[in-house]
């Protein structure tokens, strides 16, 4: 146990090794079995509980991020308050799954969901690899992000317009001006805004600053559009059947 939530570990992250395909392959296989009990999800009680479900798994994965720091007395202003994107949409994942708001589905959609997955699929773990307390931390804040997307889509027929891309985008980008002032008058450095992380990340190939936020600002409208390419197949396709079965009356 005292190994699960050590501070410090040998066993460093290793990308696409067989726990992290594992992490994802868990994920996926818990959108399907949503997907296939869609029916029985949509009944008042059952969707009342597996939103609560997610709901709890998400407040408790982050109020133990937060009491781990606290424990080795690592938690600070400048760099554990909950203003990273991760919790941000965390947040309001959690926001939805209470209200049921379709505006929140806008944002937690495009904003949440594409950097869950993008974090999920390169992870930035370090030493804290499985089976870590901050491994499962981290897939399971950012799996419930998915699903919580995944579930409103599949079982309660949330359906993104495309209006929504722009709505997030602008949303985003009002919450990073805030972050950057918050930033400055702290002495932190959430989401990157003011430095690159000293790690080797994407940022590296993306220009020194400021000049990586701005190919960062076209990396989410790239990524907002690519979320939003099923939804307008699947209309594209629909309006076309549409229009196919009236010519043929």
């Amino acid at each position: 146990m005292e190994t699960f939530f050590s501070w410090s570990t040998d066993n460093r992250f290793a990308l696409f090794s067989f726990p992290h395909l594992s992490a994802l392959f868990t994920l996926g296989v818990m959108m399907l079995l949503i997907f296939c009990f869609r029916s029985d999800l949509k009944e008042k009680r059952a969707n009342l509980a597996m939103r609560l479900m997610i709901a709890t798994a998400l407040l408790l994965s982050e109020g133990s991020f937060h009491l781990w720091f606290i424990y080795y007395s690592e938690w600070s202003i400048t760099t554990t308050l909950p203003l990273q994107l991760s919790s941000i949409s965390l947040l309001l994942s959690v926001a939805l799954l209470i209200t049921k708001q379709r505006r929140l589905f806008e944002i937690t959609y495009f904003v949440g969901t594409s950097s869950a997955l993008l974090a999920m699929i390169t992870p930035d773990l370090g030493f804290y690899s499985y089976p870590h307390f901050r491994f499962f931390h981290f897939f399971v804040a950012h799996g419930g992000i998915v699903l919580t997307s995944w579930l409103f889509i599949a079982v309660n027929k949330y359906i993104p317009s495309y209006r929504s891309i722009w709505t997030a985008f602008t949303t985003l980008n009002l919450y990073v001006a805030v972050l950057f002032a918050i930033n400055l008058s702290i002495g932190s450095n959430y989401m990157f805004l003011i430095n690159k992380p000293h790690s080797h990340t994407i940022l590296d190939y993306l220009g020194p600053w400021p000049f990586y936020l701005l190919s960062l600002e076209g990396i989410t409208i790239i990524a907002f559009h690519l979320l939003y390419l099923p939804f307008y197949i699947l209309k594209s396709y629909s309006f076309n059947r549409t229009t196919n079965r009236k010519s043929t009356i």
